[in-house]
């Protein structure tokens, strides 16, 4: 009988011990899958700058400048995409997407220079393990002059207030380019080499198969008369047939100017205008 309740004393201190190595396992295990999130969650947003930095291939396009915050909610002082200021940036990386291969970031960006242009925007940005680009509920405001280094190599500069609100745009590299927005270019003008106003213009884009059919048109009252469409094709070809005419107030330079597209005024007294090309680098 004693050696039977011997037998039973250490029976139970073994199962004590066994359990507590087993809590003692838990809670190690807890903090430090606490400590990863701390990591997580801490993540310093300047590893985006320093990637950026040491992709040869953003490097050229992108250019951020005193990052700080995490890489879930941070902010830039400066942002520069192809040479087009969108000064301060501020993001915030939602965190159930990751989990499907697929980053998407709630952006706002301001630039107010001393010159009183204006850049501005706010939307929803996301970007597939594959590099597909969408974007959803963007709105946007720009000067025309603010978007002169993506005309780089024009003969022309061009001026105008920009309001746009993208429903959606998905873009996939060489097969989709779908559009959904609302364009309004406000005092549209020709700057150089010479002053020509052309009032204010209506840009309407609706997706259409892998591409986008944008129709054109003035909104009236301005001195240029303007209809018809651009379209743009998944591959990137596109094709634009435009209708061009003057109103009475138009300049003598903007008669002229329309002239030089050549051909006939049909019987709205527009000229037409049509060519067909491919986008580069798409």
């Amino acid at each position: 009988m004693i050696g039977f309740k011997k037998k039973k004393v250490k029976s139970k201190s073994r199962k004590r011990k066994q359990k507590l190595k087993r809590k003692y396992l838990r809670y190690g295990v807890f903090a430090v899958f606490c400590y990863l999130v701390f990591l997580i969650v801490t993540f310093p947003a300047s590893i985006i700058a320093s990637f950026v930095k040491s992709n040869p291939q953003l490097n050229r396009q992108v250019q951020i400048t005193a990052v700080d915050g995490t890489i879930w909610s941070g902010s830039a002082a400066n942002v520069r995409v192809s040479s087009v200021n969108l000064g301060q940036l501020k993001w915030n990386l939602k965190v159930l997407p990751l989990l499907l291969a697929e980053a998407v970031l709630d952006i706002k960006f301001n630039d107010k220079t001393v010159t009183g242009l204006n850049t501005s925007g706010s939307g929803i940005v996301s970007v597939s393990l594959s590099g597909d680009l969408t974007v959803k509920n963007f709105t946007g405001a720009f000067s025309a002059d603010s978007l002169a280094p993506l005309m780089y190599g024009m003969p022309a500069r061009f001026g105008g207030d920009i309001n746009l609100h993208i429903d959606e745009m998905l873009l996939v590299q060489g097969q989709r380019i779908n559009l959904k927005s609302r364009i309004v270019v406000s005092k549209a003008r020709l700057i150089s080499p010479q002053k020509i106003d052309y009032g204010d213009i209506l840009i309407k884009a609706t997706p259409k198969d892998s591409g986008t059919q944008l129709a054109l048109t003035d909104q009236g009252g301005g001195p240029l008369i303007l209809d018809g469409n651009v379209r743009l094709n998944g591959n990137g070809s596109y094709s634009v047939n435009l209708g061009l005419g003057a109103r009475n107030s138009a300049s003598a330079d903007l008669v002229n100017g329309l002239r030089f597209i050549g051909g006939r005024r049909d019987s709205a007294g527009k000229y037409r205008y049509r060519t067909n090309g491919k986008l580069r680098n798409w």
